[in-house]
């Protein structure tokens, strides 16, 4: 057994108790928890039959606790047979807990159970294979509770979330590969990242895409029995894969692991040709920086036209497909972004318009055209113009890929003179689908219907309109007397915007209701919204409250991601947060992931005006485990700045 797993639990703990087979499975909480552990504990039975049926190798050891822990700066943790969460990812109240909650706990159950064959009962030979341990995981998570609830749209929220932040982080040129050295624990601490999370479970979906599903589950049950209580490189999986698919697997794989980034696929029509070439996407390229190529499992087509072909050259001409029109990398199964010529953009934004598109490609199409906004290669309005096709949008997906592009674009040019013009832009969007979802929350909804609901209510209010931010004052007022008035899912919405037209006042109730909530859950739902208030020494008391006794260390990074991401929090976030650094090091601990978080959220807050003092800053202040985010971030505040500079120049 690695050493890393072994866990060691002391405390006054209370649990329920469950048996799948003759395995014991028990939910261990702190006193006075152990109710709240219901849904986990039926939950965990579950996903550890199904596990064992689908690798074909039986659990190992006679029980298995999921722990709850109060404080952990890691959300859990895969110690074999012992599994620790934090309280918020394992215990679930029907009455208090919002469907993010529950859809939470049951993505991180199946994550860590996941580990208990890929990272426990096989265990990588060193850290530059750390990423298929987390990866797999992330992947295994998402097709487990997709089984179970196959109507929470899993694959669509991982597409929006996983790849969206993979991407994100990919297409910087201080991004790493998936595949990386590693020489100290420093640099261990710097790989647990999008990267090695998010991109490598969006490789492992476009692999199991690539070779069809029962040649990627009988290599992989192959690859564990052989290597079952040993050590195993990533190569021996890519082997066993490629032994029972008889495809070139290793080859293909390793051109998306061994070099960073991932590519742009330019697609232009000529005559009856299609003329298909790639290249590095990056926000900001040089021509150090833009060499790779990768082996490209690229689909086209439509409907039942769908042809496959491996791209491993620079550039390639293939026959256009016959019909209206056609989309390229179908379902989003490839890592990478595809960029149409005007032709065949004009053909799609009509197939988008009449939904003759199946809904993941619309949302692709316009995630790639927002991103090639980002990088300097499409003008904005362009995009505003090719998401008028989407005003009718009725799928979770597109969606609420469009609400937050529209979202992040009046978020960036919030103070700027010229804002009317996207800014109503996005209240019209959003109050389309508020139209359609109502206030309240209904039992024929879908599940994607509360994420929906709550985001459109919060961006409208903060986007002045007045009738939303009556409604937040009418259903606070209601919750005060009564809490179950008001519906767990919009709860932190309805609280934010009442901070957000709020005074001192607001801000004392807010942290009286903080110190008197009986979950955590709740106390961090009221420590979210003091993070939205206007004015600027309001937030600068939360900051200052987040400091005390009373936020709980695993949670400091939250107060500074939220008032990063509020426009007022802009000018005072950098000033505080060097100014109190020892002190919140002190209070994180030294070496502390959510270092990392705290870092990344100063991109949203500075310009490229304050790179210098931003270096010098950290160069005075050495913070071990965060050289990359660092850099990461500088690059990021750099890209915002130009994107900004562009917009600017186009709407003036």
């Amino acid at each position: 057994m690695s050493t890393y797993l072994i866990y060691l639990g002391v405390g006054e703990f209370e649990y329920l108790i469950g048996k799948t087979g003759k395995v014991q499975i028990r939910v261990v909480t702190t006193k006075g928890n152990k109710s709240k552990g219901k849904y986990s504990l039926e939950l965990g039975k579950k996903l550890l039959l199904s596990y064992e049926k689908y690798f074909g190798i039986k659990y190992p050891l006679p029980k298995l606790d999921l722990i709850a822990i109060p404080d952990f700066a890691a959300g859990a943790m895969e110690n074999w047979g012992a599994i620790t969460f934090r309280e918020t990812i394992l215990l679930y109240d029907p009455k208090t807990s919002s469907t993010r909650t529950k859809q939470f706990i049951a993505e991180v159950i199946s994550h860590e159970i996941a580990h208990q064959w890929f990272g426990n009962l096989v265990t990588m030979k060193w850290w530059n294979d750390l990423w298929l341990n987390e990866s797999f995981a992330t992947f295994m998570a998402t097709k487990f509770v997709d089984k179970f609830y196959p109507e929470w749209n899993l694959w669509d929220q991982f597409i929006e979330d996983a790849m969206n932040t993979a991407m994100g982080l990919d297409a910087l040129k201080t991004t790493h590969p998936i595949d990386v050295k590693v020489n100290s624990p420093a640099e261990i601490r710097e790989i647990f990242d999008a990267i090695s999370y998010d991109k490598g479970g969006c490789i492992l979906r476009m692999l199991e895409n690539y070779v069809g599903e029962a040649n990627f589950r009988a290599g992989l049950k192959k690859y564990l029995s052989t290597f079952k209580y040993e050590n195993a490189k990533g190569q021996d999986l890519w082997n066993a894969i490629g032994k029972a698919s008889k495809m070139p697997v290793s080859t293909m794989v390793n051109s998306w692991l061994k070099q960073p980034g991932f590519p742009q696929i330019d697609i232009s029509q000529k005559n009856n040709d299609l003329v298909i070439k790639q290249n590095r996407f990056l926000m900001e390229p040089t021509k150090k920086t833009q060499k790779g190529l990768w082996h490209v499992p690229l689909t086209y087509g439509l409907g039942k036209e769908t042809k496959t072909k491996l791209i491993t050259k620079k550039s390639i001409t293939v026959k256009s497909p016959k019909g209206p029109g056609f989309v390229a990398n179908i379902g989003r199964t490839g890592f990478y972004r595809v960029k149409y010529d005007d032709g065949i953009l004009l053909d799609l934004k009509m197939l988008v318009d009449q939904k003759q598109i199946p809904p993941v490609d619309r949302w692709a199409i316009q995630n790639d055209l927002f991103a090639m906004c980002v990088a300097g290669k499409e003008d904005v309005e362009n995009y505003l113009d090719f998401s008028d096709a989407y005003f009718d949008e009725d799928s979770y997906l597109p969606q609420t890929n469009v609400a937050n592009n529209l979202n992040s674009l009046s978020s960036l040019t919030f103070f700027e003179d010229y804002a009317e013009q996207i800014h109503s832009y996005t209240i019209n969007y959003f109050r389309k689908i508020l139209s359609n979802l109502g206030w309240t929350p209904q039992k024929t909804d879908k599940h994607t219907d509360a994420f929906l609901r709550g985001f459109a209510i919060f961006v409208l209010g903060k986007l002045g309109d007045e009738n939303i931010l009556e409604q937040a004052q009418i259903k606070f007022k209601e919750f005060l007397k009564k809490p179950s008035s008001l519906h767990p899912d919009i709860r932190e919405p309805i609280f934010s915007l009442v901070a957000w037209t709020g005074n001192a006042k607001t801000h004392s109730q807010l942290i009286s209701l903080y110190k008197k909530a009986k979950t955590t859950e709740e106390k961090l739902r009221f420590l979210g919204a003091m993070c939205n208030f206007q004015n600027e020494k309001l937030l600068i008391k939360t900051l200052q409250f987040s400091q005390t006794s009373e936020v709980r260390s695993q949670n400091m990074q939250l107060p500074i991601m939220k008032i990063a991401a509020n426009p007022y929090g802009k000018k005072i976030l950098w000033p505080w947060l060097k100014k109190n650094w020892d002190k919140l090091s002190k209070k994180v601990g030294h070496g502390n992931p959510l270092f990392n978080r705290i870092v990344a959220s100063i991109a949203l807050v500075a310009d490229d005006t304050m790179e210098k003092d931003i270096k010098s800053f950290f160069k005075s202040h050495p913070t071990p485990g965060t050289e990359r985010t660092q850099a990461q971030t500088i690059e990021k505040i750099r890209i915002h700045s130009k994107f900004l500079r562009q917009i600017r120049k186009e709407f003036k």
